[in-house]
């Protein structure tokens, strides 16, 4: 059985290297069905029992063609060696193997796991760093298990495989208790390549730019984008108001339009951070995960960051971006004041206000739209309620039905009347400038769900969100012509059950105890063992001196009997001889040695109580009798251990033994 099971053995690795590459999200699917195809090609010549061997030089030719071909295709260094080492394995898996390529296998599988361990830190991937630590394990004591049971007479007990859990437990063990200890090192080892690689143009998502003719309907994308979580005194349930200023969180401003087309402009001031600690009475701390963009989502109004972060610098758009790509969230306290709005221009200057309200020809339809909707020359804040009322009667949808349209606004407009936020907001600032009113469309989020099991909001790509900003009398005034109904429809498509809310709150403590665990929290934990030691008291009363001797002679007394067997001289004939002590061990009640037995004669009176065993039993005595008075015993002592191994899983009668 072990050795029918020991080629399956070989796989178990590299499916679970496969399966952490695929959960870290990093590749696109087309990338994930070349890392599988040889796998699985591999696993079905291994169910069919197919022999290739004559054809080794065809595989090694092909795996060579494929590392060329992969090559010339330009997708970058690191890539083509992922999928060459996983054409490789599938190669090895076909052919014959023996032991030294069954260690290339397992080596090819830690390089492919390294590369996905360097690419993530969720604590989804302690599951899969569990699962394949099990594996490796596994297919090590395979490795060393076969050889020495070839070496074996007689029926071979299984491979040990039940201790794999064991010792992989005490692994995690051990690295627990070094990870608390030892120096802190942080180092962001994600390829920035990578980041963000299998994300598509039609999945939800923060973007900078924004353009109607995307195409296909919208795909849901569930990644976390920034977490918030409010002080410990603070409950949101219980105080709604104190999430004023989070309900848009603005990530970057679009002024400059082109067609279907709208992105930042170089002439957008950006918005300053104020560094005044009276700044505002509501704070947070945000935990931003990594984006291929680096754009932060910031609460309105004005806001303070604390402490202030020089790797923050202010990007295209009046966006605030980090300065160099990161590769792990990123904790952020923010301090905001919803009540007073963000420092803008003062006036806009002739250029600015000509650039704020141009159309092109393709605009046309919101031209007549906005007549449509508001016939009568109205003052700009009833102008935009007006448009803003009218926007909303239409519908909303993530299907795009007018995204294959040779004018998407147009058709927007005048036939479907539904379609996603970015259709919305486009349509109410083109509709306001058409009446010379400046506007402009502003990317960020909503705020998402609130995880009770781990304090916190919980704001995800799906809440990526468009709304308009307008300006009068000196000031920016945001208007969002989305229909309400739409966060409850994705909240409804992409709400969280009781499990999945454990499991982000799981993932939370995970990168905030795991992840970000720093030399502050190291010594904030030492310190806290230390008062707590301090400050304990010893007030248990020790026993009195009759009932301490008592207790230890009752100690030494159990020890005594436990190990007198130990204390018992070994019997002259088989207990003289140490390669025999093993199996002695094991049939000292069974068949213990009599006065006068030499080593033949014991072992052929076990072999009466074991029959299946004579043959075995026979082996041992020559060799015992050849060798064990000689200079060595060395074959008679491998051949004594197999024999008592056999031994120990034999169930003798109660108190049964054999005399002469």
């Amino acid at each position: 059985m072990a050795v029918r099971w020991g080629r399956w053995v070989d796989h178990l690795p590299l499916w679970i290297a496969l399966g952490a590459t695929v959960s870290s999200g990093i590749y696109e699917p087309g990338e994930l069905v070349i890392m599988a195809l040889p796998l699985a090609v591999a696993a079905v010549m291994q169910v069919l029992r197919w022999d290739i061997n004559r054809y080794h030089r065809w595989v090694e030719i092909g795996a060579l063609i494929f590392f060329l071909g992969d090559l010339a295709r330009g997708r970058g260094i690191f890539t083509v060696a992922i999928h060459t080492l996983f054409v490789l394995a599938g190669a090895r898996l076909v052919l014959s193997r023996n032991l030294p390529h069954r260690r290339q296998l397992l080596l090819i599988g830690f390089l492919l796991f390294l590369t996905t361990a360097i690419g993530t830190t969720d604590i989804m991937f302690l599951v899969w760093t569990l699962a394949w630590s099990c594996a490796a394990a596994l297919a090590l004591l395979q490795q060393s298990w076969e050889p020495s049971a070839a070496l074996r007479r007689g029926t071979q007990s299984p491979p040990p495989f039940a201790q794999v859990p064991m010792w992989v437990g005490a692994a995690v063990v051990f690295g627990a208790g070094f990870f608390v200890i030892m120096p802190r090192l942080s180092l962001g080892l994600r390829p920035g390549i990578l980041l963000g690689a299998s994300r598509t143009f039609g999945q939800a998502g923060l973007g900078d730019r924004l353009d109607l003719s995307g195409g296909g309907p919208i795909e849901p994308n569930p990644e976390v984008a920034v977490r918030i979580a409010p002080p410990a005194d603070i409950d949101p349930i219980a105080d709604p108001q104190w999430i004023r200023g989070l309900e848009r969180l603005r990530g970057i401003t679009l002024e400059a339009v082109h067609g279907q087309r709208w992105e930042p402009a170089n002439l957008t001031p950006p918005i300053p951070l104020v560094s005044d600690r009276n700044v505002g009475n509501r704070m947070a701390e945000f935990l931003y995960t990594p984006s291929p963009q680096g754009i932060l989502a910031l609460p309105a109004g004005l806001v303070r960051l604390d402490p202030s972060d020089p790797v923050i610098v202010t990007g295209t758009g009046a966006s605030r971006r980090w300065r160099f790509l990161r590769a792990r969230t990123v904790p952020l306290t923010l301090t905001w004041n919803p009540r007073q709005p963000e420092p803008s221009e003062a006036r806009l200057s002739p250029r600015r206000l000509d650039f704020l309200t141009q159309l092109e020809p393709e605009h046309e339809a919101a031209r007549r739209a906005s007549f449509r909707f508001a016939p009568g020359i109205l003052p700009t804040p009833q102008l935009a309620t007006v448009l803003e009322t009218a926007l909303r009667g239409f519908g909303y949808t993530l299907d795009n039905p007018s995204g294959q349209a040779s004018n998407p606004l147009e058709d927007f407009l005048e036939r479907t009347k539904a379609g996603h936020c970015e259709y919305f907001a486009s349509s109410m600032a083109l509709m306001l400038r058409a009446r010379g009113v400046p506007a402009r469309v502003v990317n960020g989020y909503r705020l998402g769900p609130w995880i009770p099991e781990g304090g916190y909001f919980r704001v995800s790509q799906n809440e990526a969100h468009s709304w308009v900003e307008y300006w009068h009398e000196g000031r920016w005034w945001t208007s969002d012509p989305t229909p309400q109904g739409a966060a409850s429809m994705t909240s409804d498509l992409h709400g969280l059950r009781a499990y999945e809310r454990w499991l982000d709150a799981l993932r939370y403590r995970w990168d905030r105890y795991v992840v970000r665990f720093s030399d502050q929290d190291q010594q904030s934990g030492f310190s806290w063992i230390q008062e707590r030691l301090q400050g304990w008291e010893w007030r248990w009363k020790a026993p009195s001196k009759a009932a301490g001797w008592t207790l230890g002679l009752a100690i030494l007394a159990w020890m005594l009997w436990r190990s007198r067997g130990l204390l018992q001289p070994l019997p002259a004939g088989p207990g003289g001889i140490r390669a025999l002590r093993p199996l002695l061990a094991c049939t000292r009640r069974t068949a213990p040695v009599e006065p006068g037995d030499t080593a033949r004669a014991w072992l052929m009176r076990l072999a009466i109580l074991r029959p299946e065993r004579k043959k075995a039993l026979q082996g041992l005595a020559d060799t015992v009798d050849s060798e064990a008075y000689g200079a060595g015993n060395a074959a008679a002592s491998a051949l004594a251990k197999a024999e008592a191994a056999a031994w120990r899983s034999w169930k003798s009668e109660p108190h049964r033994s054999l005399s002469k």
